[in-house]
């Protein structure tokens, strides 16, 4: 029996120092607000279904820029795609603080 390992990718928030860290592929990368929204417009700029539906070996990863000093990581499409889910719930996450900070709710940590 074939098992697929992927890669554990976490992001968290420190509001403090207004950073990201990113931990993937056994690294952790800082990422400043700028950074994170760099590589956030990336992810959803790409295609997932031309990805997904070419037969093209170079479809099979995709490198992803992760700071304004060209760090880069290239990750299959498993990986790529949990990445962007990722970096997706965590802007919809300061959004929604956002929105309710507006409002005058504080979100408890």
């Amino acid at each position: 029996m074939e098992q697929l390992l992927h890669q554990e990718i976490s992001l968290a928030f420190d509001k403090k120092r207004s950073k990201f860290t990113l931990s993937i592929m056994g690294q952790v990368i800082q990422q400043n607000v700028c950074e994170f929204l760099l590589t956030s417009s990336f992810l959803v700029e790409q295609d997932v279904e031309e990805y997904l539906l070419s037969t093209d070996s170079r479809y099979d990863s995709v490198r992803i820029p992760l700071t304004t000093a060209g760090k880069t990581v290239t990750l299959d499409l498993v990986d790529f795609i949990s990445l962007r889910e990722l970096y997706g719930r965590q802007l919809y996450l300061l959004k929604l603080e956002d929105v309710l900070l507006h409002r005058g709710i504080r979100m408890s940590h």
